[in-house]
């Protein structure tokens, strides 16, 4: 009989004290609050990435600090955009990008802006594409990144209101590394 009421203890003082750690965890969760707003004084990011169709490429830049668009066009077979810097209001950037059935498709030594006097190019090799070059104007407001892939042609503009600082040239030059052209034929498909 000792035996027996010993086997009902045991599994007796197992339930409560089993018991007894669900209660207090019950007891700890019960006070705390459901949800919580958490202030977030993170500066203003600085990796903002533009991924866009262009042709059957994926045309990727990151544009901050250049960062506020003012002006654009963004279709599967063109785009451009014109974007401006909280930071230095006296210069814009502008995007251009066509894919290989526009008229302006080509060499890029035939590949300007309108409106400008422009000076001679100078050929660079900054992202591994089939061609590139860096051109002034002949004021030195005015630079602009220019490249070509079997797909695609593209340029970043960079106008100044003054002549171009080397701070200015060097922002433009980071952007221009920065672009990635990713043939994507087969992968995306979209509704025109």
């Amino acid at each position: 009989m000792k035996k027996t009421w010993i086997l009902l203890v045991i599994p007796f003082l197992f339930l409560v004290s089993c018991g007894k750690k669900e209660e207090v965890k019950t007891t700890a969760t019960s006070n705390e609050p459901k949800g919580m707003v958490i202030k977030d004084d993170a500066k203003k990011r600085s990796d903002i990435i533009n991924n866009i169709l262009v042709g059957k490429s994926k045309f990727s830049f990151n544009n901050a600090p250049y960062d506020t668009m003012s002006d654009g066009k963004f279709t599967q077979n063109e785009l451009w955009g014109t974007f401006q810097s909280k930071d230095d209001p006296t210069t814009l950037v502008q995007i251009n990008a066509s894919d290989n059935e526009q008229k302006i498709y080509g060499d890029i030594s035939g590949y300007e802006l309108e409106g400008i006097k422009w000076d001679k190019q100078e050929e660079v090799q900054y992202s591994g594409f089939m061609e590139e070059a860096i051109q002034f104007s002949k004021d030195k407001k005015t630079m602009m990144y220019k490249a070509r892939t079997g797909d695609v042609i593209f340029s970043i503009t960079l106008f100044g209101e003054k002549e171009l600082t080397d701070k200015n040239i060097l922002s433009l030059k980071t952007l221009a590394k920065g672009i990635k052209v990713e043939f994507v034929e087969g992968q995306v498909t979209s509704n025109q």
